[in-house]
């Protein structure tokens, strides 16, 4: 909750790492780890900085409504060639 309100109120580039920003980290490889903390760093370092005030929701999004827990939709997923998920639904 901290670095979304330092991201969209104060403009800090912060990444917010939920359970679905979580899982996209670490199915396509952009920013495997084992924690919370090792993605939001991971992602801090891969995503150029024009892109984070914005990033943390469209990687949410992602994780809600393509690349689901249960069932991913790999088939609808715009980045299925470049995930490195090797359980892919494709």
């Amino acid at each position: 909750t901290a670095n979304v309100v330092l991201n969209m109120a104060f403009g800090q580039h912060t990444m917010a790492v939920d359970t679905h920003v979580f899982r996209v980290g670490n199915r396509t490889g952009l920013a495997p780890g084992n924690t919370p903390l090792e993605v939001e760093l991971g992602l801090e370092r891969v995503i150029p900085a024009e892109f984070m005030l914005h990033a943390h929701h469209w990687l949410i999004l992602h994780g809600r409504y393509t690349c689901l827990a249960r069932k991913p939709r790999c088939e609808a997923c715009l980045i299925n060639d470049l995930c490195r998920w090797p359980e892919k639904t494709v």
